[in-house]
């Protein structure tokens, strides 16, 4: 396989908040990329070996096969130029790799924790919105349902405190649940577990925190702080993808529409969707 050391892949998924987001970090800073999304066109289903080697399902095997081959880890969003590559999680190292600047501090930590509260019960109401009879809909163009998108908003703020409880991110985190995902009052349920824990957690250890500390993640040596901000763009991504569903696909009108102001000073994607 030809390796040329100026060319830069970047390699992604359709749905993928952090792979829309260096996307167009990439696009924004006049970057020119090889595109390879691993989701199939054709939204295919992977077995679970595939699904759990990467994370994602419907992958394409060929480019997984590809990005093996390459020694690339088995996650997206990576950026690769030549041998060299970085996690396209980690914006600051992906601008080294292609040879950017990048200067970005976080929000305070009591803000981002006000806007994450925020988006977790704005998930709520739009789950109650959402018709029970949806969840197991697709979004588009990926293999990933209505309820799989709810319950991957409040996962993101699980994983967060997963990792404050010592639990090893060396890898994409596997959520495992005994319950029936596709049920609004399971998913309402989980998500009320993680709230009040995400409560406890701030009113105690959370006290004590040193958020200069680095987080130790599969996907870069970001800080703690930097940790919370990613957990809270992330949801909050997904929460407007949940909002453009029940707006768009669905024809409901929303009760409490995301106020823009809680994206100001966040690195969000500047899209909802991401499909080329």
């Amino acid at each position: 396989m030809a390796v040329t050391e100026s060319e830069i892949h970047l390699y992604w998924a359709t749905g993928c908040t952090s792979c829309l987001r260096v996307k167009e970090f990439l696009e924004r800073n006049d970057v020119s990329f090889v595109s390879h999304n691993v989701v199939q066109g054709d939204n295919t289903t992977s077995d679970p070996a595939d699904e759990a080697a990467i994370g994602v399902r419907g992958v394409d095997p060929e480019i997984i096969d590809e990005m093996a081959e390459l020694g690339l880890p088995e996650h997206v969003p990576v950026v690769r130029r030549g041998d060299e590559w970085a996690d396209g999680k980690d914006l600051e190292k992906i601008a080294d790799l292609v040879g950017i600047e990048y200067d970005a501090e976080p929000l305070p930590v009591e803000e981002l924790r006000r806007r994450l509260d925020i988006l977790l019960d704005t998930t709520h109401q739009y789950l109650e919105q959402l018709p029970e009879s949806e969840l197991k809909t697709h979004i588009p163009n990926r293999p990933r349902s209505y309820a799989d998108l709810v319950q991957h908003i409040f996962s993101l703020t699980d994983v967060f405190l997963m990792h404050e409880a010592g639990v090893s991110m060396d890898s994409v985190p596997r959520m495992e649940h005994c319950w029936d995902h596709y049920s609004k009052v399971a998913l309402s349920t989980y998500g009320q577990s993680v709230q009040g824990r995400l409560d406890d957690w701030f009113e105690d250890p959370g006290q004590t925190c040193d958020w200069s500390e680095t987080a130790d993640v599969f996907w870069g040596e970001p800080t703690k702080h930097k940790f919370l901000e990613r957990t809270t763009w992330h949801a909050g991504q997904h929460v407007r993808q949940l909002e453009w569903i029940l707006e768009n696909e669905l024809k409901i009108d929303i009760d409490e529409p995301l106020d823009p102001d809680l994206w100001e000073g966040l690195p969000m994607p500047e899209q909802v969707w991401n499909t080329d």
